[in-house]
Order: structure tokens, then sequence, then C-alpha cells
């Protein structure tokens, strides 16, 4: 039979829905190799190269982006959803794996994802267990950032200080009134020792000849402001200083024109001769005659190109802003804690030159007398130009070429699975069920009573290995014992050591994102409101005093997603397990069909596996959007603009070049606390509260409790003393005959002998007198079997019954309290 033929129709079964997986999983992985193929496809793009596949505004790269990741998340929790089940099947336990275990008084898990299993399993079985973990990892580790945004946070800007009527058409005289060119013209020791000078700068040094070409870049920035000025934003002088005198990167404004008042003379500018007296035995009115004349007003009083950095501390807490026009904008600072809020004036009366702040000496020689009337300048208001930075969104190919080949390692071995595994494994309880009715455990014979707790007294206490042989049992001595009724919720028949177990990983990964989102909130100030354009902050980490390198990097950005993996399979095993108890206990509730996952008869079929999908499409839901918070929340980001500096981070030219991104880019850990905080809530809504919601859940049924573990599933099913065949007309006994016959030589998931038996059995009209376990069923008190009451004789004539399963014939009651039974 093809495997991926029409006949893959035909399965049943975990068979059928892992050939689906197997398919989609091909599908998934031909459709990223296309994306990749036309990625490196592309000019300037190779293997080794990243691929720019949206250059333009800010905006729409952070929607591409976010949609994208959602994407990239849905994608990668299908694919992971498709390994965990596949690596559910292999934990299943063989009824042959189980009878092994149970002679060392050993319970299997079954029907919920465990790792204990995999010490019971077979070779294959746990080999490509392993193959399955070992192929998510780059999965988790890569898959987010194969797709990454950069930003543009701009460090250069061009500051000018003038009137009003400059922006309207005024004459102006570079470099200014103040004839002050930019750089350390009257600062000397502005840039001599810059880490350490706390004096104020005036932007980056200029020569006086290029503010008398016309054809400069500085006399073109100043001539451009002139003419545009007038049509941007308007700031007051308390936010103009909060947005210039501060760290702030060149983000959300550029350029900017500072509007201040002029001399008493005239409200359009100053004229030189009122601004300084050249002496006249020198030459200076001749140097400056033919570039300022004397008497002329001048709108402008200076202009500077501007720079802004911050340097990332090693510790992530004592980041340093170097501002190059501080002193312009009339504060004596140069270098600063990021965190350090610099004093904010309202009125803002700017006091221009350092020396006319500090006056400790005339800032000019003798041949320059400098009117000190002009020493404050009062500002009156601020234009600033708005930003308009250009971002990316780019596709590493590196990372998706090894996501694809991990999804391919994913599709070869769920090939391997669906065509060698066999059968047998037990998948649900329902399969279970089956099993042990059809062929009773000798190990638990006598023991309808065992639960979850006895399991665990036996399990981890002192064993003893049992010969095998069909008269066998667990004691030698069998002993009736009296049942308790209790009405009891979900929360207290789950082992205690299952909701410490869960909630230990759960809780760690709470206190691991608290301190993720008090450490954000506490870099950014508590800044929540910029969070969706992904620069909120850089996480820097240095190991032994070392930059991280890239590959360090990646990592690190991605390790949360496997954190959060493994705490979504400790709480979709704890979910699982909850309702696996349900499904078991209200089989003492009323004759209930068992569900397999090859249905016979009554039987139905299994879910996808054993969660109903009312619970198992909303946990699928939930895994991706966490695991998409957590890709905004914690990323890998490039930032281009030369605003980020220092050790932490990777800007190494040849990586900047993988990444088509310019030189001197920061490659980094970006973080957002306002996504932090999201996944927190998310987390506690959806993770946390909702099992201990489930656990206050009364069970309907009175029935022992452990509806996963092998040994309680053993115990509940050896049949009733009256053999099945004797309540059988001879019609129906015939059709059993051939049931039976028909399935000890063909494979249940075949689809015409499936539809012959439904066809029979509509036929007969003898639902009722199938094979047990082909029949509703349900657990109860009963008359003992005939094996068990010869080898019990009550001396004292108390009545002992029996508790286990049995169809509508055996009379099935629920157990009384304070009765006894074996």
């Amino acid at each position: 039979m093809g495997l991926f033929g029409l006949s893959v129709l035909y399965h049943k079964g975990w068979r059928r829905t892992g050939i689906i997986n197997v398919i989609l999983t091909y599908i998934c992985t031909l459709a990223l190799l296309i994306c990749l193929i036309i990625s490196i496809s592309q000019p300037g793009a190779s293997l080794l190269k990243s691929n720019i596949i949206f250059q333009g505004s800010c905006t729409t790269s952070t929607n591409l982006s976010l949609f994208l990741h959602l994407l990239l998340n849905g994608i990668s929790t299908a694919i992971l959803a498709s390994s965990n089940f596949f690596m559910q099947i292999l934990s299943a336990p063989s009824r042959h794996e189980i009878d092994s275990a149970h002679q060392w008084l050993r319970a299997l898990d079954i029907g919920i994802p465990s790792i204990k299993n995999l010490s019971h399993m077979s070779r294959l079985k746990t080999a490509s267990w392993i193959v399955f973990l070992i192929s998510s990892l780059p999965i988790h580790l890569f898959f987010n950032s194969a797709v990454f945004e950069t930003t543009y946070l701009d460090s250069r800007w061009t500051m000018t200080l003038a009137t009003e009527a400059f922006t309207k058409g005024a004459a102006f005289f570079p470099p200014g009134a103040s004839l002050s060119p930019a750089g350390e013209f009257n600062s000397p020791n502005c840039y001599g020792n810059y880490s350490r000078n706390e004096k104020g700068c005036y932007g980056g040094d200029i020569p006086i000849s290029q503010y008398w070409d016309v054809s400069s870049d500085i006399v073109q920035d100043i001539s451009s402001m002139a003419k545009e000025a007038h049509s941007w934003v308007v700031l007051d002088a308390v936010k103009c200083q909060r947005e210039y005198v501060s760290c702030n990167s060149r983000k959300a404004f550029d350029d900017l024109v500072v509007i201040v008042d002029s001399g008493p003379s005239s409200s359009s500018g100053w004229a030189r001769s009122e601004v300084f007296n050249f002496d006249p035995s020198s030459n200076l009115s001749t140097f400056w005659d033919a570039h300022i004349p004397p008497n002329n007003i001048n709108s402008l009083w200076f202009s500077a190109q501007c720079n802004i950095t911050r340097e990332i501390s090693a510790s992530g807490k004592e980041d340093t802003c170097t501002h190059t026009c501080l002193g312009a904008l009339g504060v004596d600072a140069y270098t600063f804690q990021y965190d350090k809020r610099l004093a904010l004036q309202d009125p803002w009366n700017l006091k221009f030159f350092q020396e006319a702040r500090n006056k400790p000496v005339s800032p000019f020689s003798q041949d320059f007398k400098y009117n000190d009337t002009f020493d404050v300048l009062s500002v009156h208001h601020c234009y600033a130009k708005p930003a308009s930075p250009t971002c990316k969104v780019g596709v590493s190919n590196t990372l998706l070429l090894i996501v694809i080949l991990s999804i391919l390692v994913k599709a070869v071995q769920g090939t391997i699975i669906v065509w060698k595994l066999p059968s047998e494994s037990l998948v649900t309880p329902g399969d279970a069920i089956q099993s042990f009715i059809s062929d009773p455990d000798p190990y638990t014979r006598g023991l309808s009573t065992l639960d979850i707790l006895d399991s665990q007294r036996l399990e981890f206490g002192l064993r003893r290995h049992w010969p095998q042989a069909t008269n066998c049992g667990l004691t030698t001595i069998m002993k009736a014992r009296r049942w308790a009724r209790n009405i009891r919720r979900l929360r207290a028949v789950i082992p205690y050591s299952a909701w410490v177990t869960t909630y230990s990983v759960l809780f760690a990964g709470v206190i691991l994102l608290s301190a993720c989102l008090a450490g954000s909130a506490i870099a950014t100030r508590n800044d929540y409101t910029t969070s969706l354009d992904h620069t909120n902050g850089v996480l820097t980490v240095n190991l032994w005093a070392q930059p991280l390198s890239y590959i360090a990097t990646l990592l690190l950005a991605n390790l949360p997603q496997l954190i959060l993996s493994f705490c979504y399979f400790a709480y979709n095993s704890l979910i699982t397990r909850l309702r696996v108890e349900v499904e078991w206990n209200n089989l003492s509730s009323s004759y209930q069909p068992l569900r397999v996952s090859y249905p016979v008869g009554q039987q139905i079929s299994t879910y996808r596996l054993q969660l109903p999908y009312r619970y198992g499409v909303p946990l699928i839901i939930i895994s991706i959007v966490l695991h998409w918070f957590l890709s905004n929340a914690v990323f890998l980001f490039v930032f281009e603009g030369g605003y980020w500096t220092g050790a932490s981070g990777t800007n190494d030219d040849k990586i900047n070049d993988s990444f088509s991104v310019s030189h001197g880019s920061l490659i980094a850990i970006g973080y957002s606390p306002f996504f932090f905080l999201v996944l927190f809530v998310a987390s506690f809504v959806f993770i946390i509260i909702p099992p201990i919601i489930l656990g206050f859940q009364k069970l309907q049924g009175d029935m022992v409790v452990g509806g996963w573990n092998s040994l309680v599933i053993s115990a509940a099913c050896h049949r009733p003393d009256i053999a099945d065949s004797e309540f059988l007309t001879p019609q129906a006994r015939e059709l059993d005959e051939q049931l039976a016959h028909r399935t000890s030589r063909i494979e249940p998931n075949t689809s015409s002998d499936h539809d012959l038996l439904v066809t029979m059995l509509s036929e007969t009209n003898v639902d009722s007198k199938l094979d047990l376990a082909k029949r509703k069923i349900r657990w109860g008190a009963m008359a003992l079997p005939g094996n068990l009451a010869e080898a019990i004789s009550p001396e004292d004539g108390t009545a002992i019954l029996h508790l286990g399963f049995g169809g509508e014939e055996h009379d099935v009651k629920e157990p009384l309290d304070g009765g006894f039974y074996l």
C-alpha cells in the first residue's frame, strides 16, 4: 500500500493523523525552500548574505515585521505541535513494554506526554524521540531571527540659532552674528580629552572657509533651513529642551532652528558692529567685512552640525551619552550619564558662550571687544524638522536554511515512524483498557481497588521479581479492601508531585519573566508608549569583559523561546492529565464506548491524541500568541544610524555586510517592556490560572483515580465472571467468531474491513452482544470472577464484590460506602 497514494485516506487512528502531519510538514518545507530560493536569487543576496525584502517607512516595516513574526510563530508552533504528536506516539508503550514494566511494579504513563516512559521503550522509539527533540532546537533558536527588522536611529543633525525673521526670508551671513564657526572655537579644551571633559561644545569642527563656500554642506544646510523651517513642527521652549537637551536620538525630529530674541536695534537680527567692536589697529575689519558687513542685519546667530551617541556600558546601567552641541544650547556638558536628566529652564535664557556662563575670563582677545549685552539669548520657541528614517525588514538566508533542514529532518523521521512503527502502541487510555480487558494482566489480579496512590507506593517501594505465569499474583495473599466514598474535585485526584513539578517549572518561568519586565522597565524609565517599534532598549551582556559574538547574541536572543516551550510542555502535560482523568471518571457514571485509536464495534475514534478539540485548538492558539508576544519582547535587532555605540553587541563590518546593513550598525538584543508586560499578564491568564480553575471541577463518578497510570488501568480491567459468549445468540456468536478471525489477520485501520464491520453490525442489530471491549462499558461493582471467588473465602460471611469494567448485562452498580471489594 503506497504511503502517499490515495490509500492514505483509508488509514485510521494515529497513523492517519501522522501521515497528514508528514504531508503538511513536507509542504511547509517546500514552501520555505521556495522562499529561500527566491531570496538568494535577488541582486546582492547569497546563501551567506541576508536579503532586504523591504526598505522604507518605519511604521510599515514594523507592521510587516510583526505580521511576519506572527506567521513564523504560527508555522513553528504547527511544526512543533506535529513533532510533539510524534514524540507522544513514540513515548506511548506497547503491551509488551507495559508487561515488562509491571514485572518490576513500575507503572507507565498512557495518554499523556511522558519522558519517564522512554527508559522502557524500544531503541527505535527512543532514538526517534531524541531526533525529534534535537531537530526542534534550531526552530526554537533560529526561526524567529530568520526574519529581522532594522531601525534607523539617526545621530546627526544640524542646529541653528536665529531670529524669527530667518525663517521668513531675512538676510543671513554665515557663520552668524556670533562670528563663531562650529567646533572648538572659544573652547580649546572641548575635544582635547572629551571623554572626561565637563565643558560645553559647539558641534563638529567646520573650517571658517566652508561658511563662505556656497556649495559647502553647512551653507547648503543653513539655506535649506531658512527656506523650510517655517513649515516644521513648532515646539515650545520646554518641549524643545526635553527633546534636544537630552540623550534622545533623532528619531522623532531631525534638524532644529532655535528662535531667539535679537538685539535692541532690530527685531530681525544683529548688526556685527553692535555685537563686536574690532580694534582699529588690527586687520579684523578687513577680514570680516568681505563676508559679514558691519552694519547689515544678520538674522543668523550660529549654526553647527551636531552628533549625539549613546555608549552602552558593560553593566547596562551606566550608559553614557555624548552630545556635541550642548554648549551651543547653553549647557556645560559634553558627556553625561543616560539616566541623568539635564536641568530644563523655563523660561529658557540661553547663555551661548561658555565663558559668559562661567565668567572666568573674557571669551575674546583684546582685538575683539564683545558687547556682553548679548550674553543671554531669550528662547521663544523652536522649529523641529520631523524625521523620516528609513527602516528595513530582511531575511537571513543562512538561518532560514538551517530551519528548513531541521524541518526536513522531522518530515523524514515522521515518514519512518508512520511506515515502520507497529500499530500496537497503546496511545490512549481506551487502547489500554481494550488491551487489558482482552488479555488481563496477571500482575494486578485481585487489586481492583488500586489507585494512583497505591501505584506510587508500589513503584517506589521495595521490588520483587515475579516469574511470568498465568496464575501468579502481585501478592501472595489477597485481601478485600473497604471502599470509602469520597466526592472528589479534580485537583485532589492529580498527584501532589504532578502539581508541584508543573508549577515549579511555570513559576520559575514567571520569576524570570518578572525579572525581565522589571529590568526593562527600569532601563527604559517605564517607557511603554513606543514599544511597538522595537526601539525601547538594548540588552547589554558581556562575558569575561568581552562583548558577545554574533552567534552568542543570536542564541541569547532566542533562548527564551526554548524556555517558553519547556514551560508549555509542562503546562500541556498537566492539562492533558486533567482531561484524561475526567474521561476516565465518566466511565463510572454511565455506560460509554471506549475512545480508541482503531475503533471497532461501538467504539469511537480518538481525538488528535487525547485532548478534545475544544481544548487542543485553544492550546495551540495560546502557544502561538505567547511565542509571538515573546518574540516581540526580546529579539535580535539591528540599529542603523550610529546612535548606539560601545562594546556590547556586534558591530563588526563583516557581520554588517552579511546582514546587508550599513557599516557601523549595531546588531544586538532588543527588548520591549510593553510586550514583557503583555506576556506577563497573558501568562497568568492563560497558563497559571486555567489549571487551578479546572482543578475545582467536581468529578461525577465514584471511581479509583489515575486513568493515565498503566497499573491502575490494568487493575480495573479484569473481566466479570460470566463469559460473554454465554449471552450471545447463535447469530451473534457466529458474527463474533468472524470478527475475531478477521481482526487476527488484518490491520484494524483498513477501510474496507471497517466498512464491512459496520455493515454486519447494522444488519444483525446485535451491538450489545459483541465482545466486552467493543461495546459500551461501565466501571463499578459486580460479582467476583470465578478465579477470585475461589481464592477468597470470607469466614464472617461478609459479601465481597469485584470492581471493574462490565457491560449492561453485568448490572454494574456504584460501589457502596463501607463495602468490601476485591
